[in-house]
């Protein structure tokens, strides 16, 4: 799947795509020296990556005022329940050997728990 950066000068979060999904901006980077077109100064830019040509990623949610909803869409982003439901299988059978894939997972989900939080203002 083809990704799109796109950089504002202010930062984003997410809204309500249609019925089914929502667009989050996921993957912000900041750009100390963004110079927005017709500017004549640099300010500081928030960059995003995502599926969409705007830097947005549409994902499934049907409540974007739900945490759990949210914080499982932004999961969703990066892994399918397929992928999810293997890296449980790996971690239970050989915890060693799948430590790392085991870590990464889960630093990704507190991300994720931190970033629903953020977008919903919770906290």
């Amino acid at each position: 799947m083809e990704k799109y950066s796109f950089t504002y000068t202010e930062r984003r979060t997410f809204g309500k795509f249609d019925a089914n999904n929502i667009i989050g901006y996921l993957e912000e980077e900041r750009v100390p020296d963004f110079l927005p077109e017709g500017a004549d100064q640099p300010t500081l830019g928030y960059k995003y990556t995502g599926t969409e040509k705007d830097g947005g990623t549409v994902m499934p949610c049907t409540d974007p005022t739900s945490y759990p909803e949210v914080t499982n869409a932004i999961i969703r982003s990066k892994y399918s329940e397929s992928d999810e439901m293997a890296i449980h299988r790996h971690h239970g059978n050989n915890p060693e050997e799948y430590d790392e894939e085991w870590q990464e997972y889960n630093d990704f989900c507190e991300s994720a728990k931190a970033l629903a939080k953020n977008w919903l203002g919770i906290e």
